[in-house]
C-alpha cells in the first residue's frame, strides 16, 4: 500500500487560512477610521470574519484607548499593526525635556525627531546646542533624559 505525499508546509498553511474562523471572533471597525483616531467602544464590533488571518485582533483583547495607525475601512478586521498605544509626542513637534541627577533638575526645549507613545524611547533636537538626544517620553508633550543627556 503506498502512501500519498505530506503536503507542503506553504500548501497546508493555505488551507488552514481558507478554512472557516470556528467561531473566532475578531475587531471589525463599525466606521470608516483615519490615522490619530482614538478608538471608543461604538468604533468597534466583535465579528467573526469570514476569512481568518492571524493578524487579526481576537475580540477578547481590550483595544479601546488605542490609537489608528493606518486608515481602516468601516466592516473591515482591523490588523494588529493598523493600532497601537497613544501617541504622546507627534514628529516635529516642540516638546519639554527633563533631565535630573543628585537633586539638580535641568529643563530645555527641543524638537522631537520621531513620534512616541508613554514609555516609549525618542530622539529629540536641541536647536540650542546643536546636539540630538534620546530621552523618554513620560507625558504629553514631555520626555525625561535617564542617565547622561
Amino acid at each position: 500500500m503506498r502512501l500519498a505525499p505530506a503536503a507542503p508546509p506553504l500548501l497546508a498553511a493555505a488551507l488552514l487560512l481558507s478554512l472557516p474562523a470556528w467561531g473566532r471572533e475578531v475587531w471589525h471597525a463599525t466606521r470608516a477610521l483615519q490615522p490619530g483616531d482614538v478608538l471608543r467602544p461604538q468604533d468597534v464590533e466583535a465579528v467573526v470574519p469570514r476569512r481568518d488571518g492571524p493578524a487579526f485582533i481576537d475580540a477578547e483583547r481590550d483595544i479601546i484607548g488605542q490609537e489608528v495607525r493606518r486608515r481602516i475601512r468601516a466592516n473591515a478586521p482591523i490588523p494588529e499593526r493598523d493600532i497601537g498605544e497613544r501617541v504622546a509626542v507627534r514628529a516635529a513637534q516642540m516638546v519639554r525635556v527633563f533631565w535630573k541627577s543628585a537633586g539638580v533638575t535641568l529643563e530645555m526645549e527641543g524638537r522631537a525627531m520621531e513620534a512616541g507613545a508613554v514609555g516609549e524611547e525618542i530622539r529629540v533636537h536641541n536647536a540650542g546646542s546643536g546636539r540630538t538626544i534620546r530621552a523618554l517620553v513620560v507625558a504629553d508633550g514631555t520626555a525625561e533624559v535617564r542617565g547622561r543627556p
